[in-house]
């Protein structure tokens, strides 16, 4: 009864990182601090169990959103909101099912009487866990961030919080000639500053992170995304970008050349820096795209801070446009005609647009028809979550490409380019792509655009 009072609040957590593959030990040591400390308090065991479990919850979180603070975490928190029914339904539950675990915890731990029973279990686990042969579950040798490779048996969430936040520092360290809040990224970290360079851009210009557009280990993949780009009406040319982050860095890359350590962006004070405010200071009109809520990532305050003029959001674009079910918002392919739009007006023309429905947890109802799919499984050999988010890549660049095809822009220059490698839930998936690059292509519609010659 002992050992099982012991082993039954760790179950969730140890089943959450192990489903995830995720990183954490079976056992947490400060456990045994909440066991000491609430003998005979079963209320205070109850209140220490739910700490317990948050703890863990942000443990498990930080790693799947790469973040290196707990802070940055909870904040996500907040966009809870604007995210998928179908989640925050799955916390619901999820929550009613730990009140019933945690009832059943309380109720076997005042049952054990924890005394020195436990305590011999609590030693007995310790002594096996200092047997045990352990490593530190992230392979810095392999470039991995996160996911099992050797676990270990019992650990301090304490101390392996700050390892947590050390790994992860390794790569904004990594790209960072300084530390501070936004870090300063060579040219080279950027599809915009490899394509543009120093060159003076033409007069229009569309730059499109794309959500979740990763870097796949096999080549045929990778091809089939440059290869979907080919046409008579432009130049094009592709590449890859070496890059670890979250969306929210992805942006700023691209835009600023920065890398922000935080996902709270109250301020840039480098925003004069960025592209659409250099632009903007010389005569551009500067517009952003986005079909999820204006709040996310506080886009509404740091948008037009670093120079974009205009920006759209679900609240601009649902009128008129499709809805999609993943994250609450207004789907790629109703946006993709607006945004080529924006950049046929007179004057000189910035258009940025990060797009949304290739964001896990990847729904084929977002798709503007269940066929497009078969326009790229079956060619690619995909299927499951690996096909649906293949086919939201193609439904919204099909689009995109159709109406830059129809009435060619010219001197339009186009950047794509992936935010960072999708986030599947299973790691057989993620192993998939690359985690530390991205790819990226160039298009050039040519200034004079041919003409078909008249008859005689």
């Amino acid at each position: 009864m002992q050992l099982l009072a012991l082993l039954l609040p760790m179950l969730p957590g140890v089943v959450a990182a192990q489903w995830l593959q995720l990183y954490r030990p079976w056992f947490w040591a400060e456990f045994l601090v909440l066991v000491a400390l609430t003998r005979g308090r079963p209320w205070l065991f109850a209140l220490g169990l739910a700490l317990l479990w948050s703890a863990d919850f942000l443990f498990i979180f930080a790693q799947i959103n790469l973040s290196s603070s707990y802070a940055d975490v909870l904040d996500l928190l907040s966009y809870i909101p604007h995210t998928n029914v179908t989640w925050i339904m799955a916390g619901i539950a999820g929550l009613f099912v730990l009140l019933l675990w945690g009832g059943l915890c309380v109720q076997v731990h005042q049952r054990a009487s924890p005394g020195h029973g436990m305590l011999l279990w609590a030693i007995a686990l310790l002594g096996l866990a200092l047997l045990w042969p352990t490593r530190n579950g992230f392979e810095h040798s392999e470039g991995k961030i996160y996911g099992v490779r050797t676990t270990k048996l019992a650990g301090s969430w304490v101390l392996d919080s700050q390892f947590l936040r050390d790994t992860f520092s390794f790569y904004e360290e990594g790209y960072a000639d300084d530390l501070g809040k936004f870090v300063k990224l060579g040219a080279d970290r950027s599809a915009v500053k490899k394509v543009l360079g120093n060159d003076v851009p033409p007069d229009k210009l569309l730059v499109i992170v794309v959500e979740s557009w990763g870097l796949a280990h096999d080549k045929a993949e990778n091809q089939f995304w440059q290869d979907l780009w080919n046409s008579p009406a432009w130049a094009h040319e592709g590449g890859r970008l070496e890059f670890m982050g979250a969306t929210l860095q992805g942006e700023f890359r691209e835009l600023c050349g920065l890398f922000p350590h935080t996902l709270r962006i109250d301020v840039v004070p480098q925003a004069n820096d960025c592209l659409p405010r250099q632009l903007q200071s010389q005569g551009w009109q500067t517009q952003a795209f986005h079909g999820a809520s204006s709040k996310m990532y506080r886009r509404d305050q740091w948008y037009p801070e670093i120079g974009f003029e205009h920006s759209y959001f679900m609240q601009q674009l649902m009128l008129g446009s499709s809805m999609c079910a993943n994250i609450p918002g207004v789907c790629d392919y109703s946006i993709a005609p607006r945004v080529v739009d924006s950049l046929r007006r007179n004057g000189k023309q910035f258009t940025y647009w990060m797009t949304l429905n290739s964001h896990t947890p990847y729904r084929e109802s977002d798709l503007s028809n269940p066929k497009v799919k078969d326009q790229v499984c079956p060619f690619l050999k995909l299927d499951g979550a690996r096909c649906a988010h293949a086919a939201l890549l193609y439904d919204f660049m099909h689009v995109l490409k159709a109406q830059l095809e129809h009435a060619p822009i010219p001197g339009l220059q186009v950047v794509l380019v992936g935010d960072h490698s999708p986030k599947f839930f299973d790691a057989q998936s993620r192993e998939q792509f690359d985690e530390t690059a991205v790819p990226y292509v160039s298009i050039r519609v040519p200034r004079q655009l041919a003409t078909e010659p008249s008859a005689d």
